[in-house]
């Protein structure tokens, strides 16, 4: 299967022999919103929010976004970066970090801010599905996050963070190819070989 999600992006998702096969459900033109899951159903979790109180979470999902004070999303925390959380810290102030780890030397008191990937991959609702998809392959994104772009009297406000769109969603999106492509493929691939 991964082998077909490869070939699907070295081929480009819309020229892709293998693209109805592979996500016959959708279609790569149609807008990311019709298939992005709300952010609400991901629960975005507070950059104030300690590590300690989020350990389980992060052990059953291995990317969550992560919201400041007013509802935003401002970044992603993965599952491995809460690993790398002391090198980070240690190179940002080294006096405070030392006496902490003293104290606390797996630093579960720090903030999930402190321990995200910021700015988080965006797109729009309007960007194209299968714009999206090769984004998830060919940069390796765990999740990318849809934003709306708010209008107030006709300008352009800013935007806002109304959903995602995960690997994981991809992966269940991708159906088997049927054997007679794949050896209608490997019968062409070896007959230019020659």
């Amino acid at each position: 299967m991964q082998v077909a999600l490869r070939i699907e992006v070295v081929l480009g998702f819309n020229k892709s022999m293998l693209s109805p096969y592979l996500l016959p459900q959708v279609l790569p033109g149609n807008p990311i919103e019709r298939i992005m899951l709300p952010l609400e159903t991901v629960r975005p979790l507070p950059g104030s929010l300690e590590l300690k109180k989020v350990v389980m979470r992060l052990y059953r999902e291995p990317v969550v976004p992560i919201i400041d004070d007013w509802g935003s999303c401002i970044g992603l925390l993965h599952r491995e970066d809460c690993c790398e959380v002391l090198p980070r810290m240690l190179l940002s102030n080294e006096n405070i970090i030392a006496d902490s780890i003293l104290r606390d030397p797996v630093q579960m008191n720090a903030p999930l801010s402190a321990m995200m990937r910021s700015p988080p991959p965006c797109v729009t609702t309007t960007t194209s599905i299968g714009h999206v998809v090769d984004l998830v392959l060919k940069k390796k994104y765990k999740m990318v996050i849809v934003v709306k772009h708010s209008n107030l009297n006709g300008t352009t406000h800013g935007s806002r963070a109304v959903g995602v769109f995960t690997a994981e969603q991809l992966h269940n999106l991708v159906a088997a190819v049927p054997e007679g492509l794949k050896q209608k493929h490997t019968v062409r691939r070896s007959l230019t070989m020659f």
